[in-house]
């Protein structure tokens, strides 16, 4: 049996811990489609809490999140869109104290990690006073992360640096999000869901600077195992120095057909373990105990 993943030396995780297509090849079967958070901390040790942009859950939930997840696992909560797309962190401490009602919760039952802010599309380096004033009105007790999606903010000149600095200096980690698998996919080899990501996706620059201490990581993968090879012996080495500084990376794979976000995590853990031997196996998903040889050959590459 693999090793708890509470006792990894980083977090990885995906976008969401419930999904049908799961059950019976992650997940067991048999599984409760009501209890999924239960077989998901199994494997993983982190989630992103996307739930949150679009409606705060009852307070009833967030018991029930904590008590299914299991000691270590971390929430990493998404700031509501009525904060970051609607108000557009302007005059928006109703919907805050709303929002850390939730974050204080899971902070006094030890599930909670960085909360991420993610700017709309459209929120550039203009705006920038607006973004300094809301992070310095933020709590200094809890974690963050942002996620800019403006191109002015990598402009590797004064508008970059500018929001490094912020970041740096509040001790808030910068996002990196990183979909050039995803549009790595030529019109003639991309499947349905990965044209479909791809019309919904941004494809912002990459970068792997680190403002804190727990630098933070979106990958956006290809459906297909074998084509995230290139980008994941590329994350890997930097994910493992990230480790070997004492920092604890959070890292969230997505992929366009959810289905298989969790084998990409997985080939993404298993070429880190080649560079780091000492990190433990991920826990067996139910079709390693169905599939044929060949096809669990093809899920563990790399």
């Amino acid at each position: 049996m693999a090793a708890s993943t509470h006792a990894w030396p980083y977090y990885l995780g995906g976008p969401v811990w419930s999904c049908k297509d799961w059950i019976g090849t992650v997940f067991h079967e048999g599984a409760d489609p009501k209890s999924l958070l239960r077989e998901y901390a199994k494997i993983f040790n982190t989630v992103e809490g996307n739930t949150v942009f679009y409606a705060l859950p009852p307070m009833a939930t967030v018991e029930k999140w904590m008590a299914e997840s299991g000691q270590g696992f971390r929430f990493a909560m998404k700031f509501p869109k009525a904060i970051s797309h609607e108000r557009r962190l302007a005059n928006a401490g109703e919907e805050t104290r709303a929002f850390f009602r939730v974050l204080e919760a899971l902070k006094h039952g030890d599930r909670l990690g960085p909360s991420f802010l993610q700017l709309p599309p459209s929120f550039n380096s203009n705006h920038f006073d607006i973004l300094e004033n809301y992070l310095k009105s933020l709590p200094q007790d809890f974690e963050y992360a942002v996620e800019a999606r403006h191109i002015s903010f990598y402009d590797e000149s004064d508008n970059e640096k500018r929001l490094d600095d912020l970041l740096s200096n509040h001790n808030i980690n910068k996002v990196a999000f990183d979909s050039r698998p995803l549009f790595s996919a030529q019109a003639e080899e991309a499947d349905s869901k990965e044209t479909n990501a791809q019309s919904r996706k941004p494809q912002t620059p990459v970068r792997k600077t680190v403002t804190g201490q727990r630098p933070f990581l979106r990958y956006v993968g290809r459906n297909d195992i074998e084509k995230n090879e290139t980008y994941i012996k590329e994350w890997a080495p930097v994910i493992n120095k990230w480790i070997l500084e004492g920092k604890k990376p959070y890292i969230f794979v997505h992929a366009a057909n959810e289905a298989q976000a969790p084998y990409v995590a997985r080939a993404l853990h298993n070429q880190l373990r080649k560079i780091n031997p000492l990190l433990p196996e991920i826990t067996d998903f139910a079709s390693d105990k169905t599939a044929p040889s060949s096809e669990q050959q093809q899920l563990d590459l790399f």
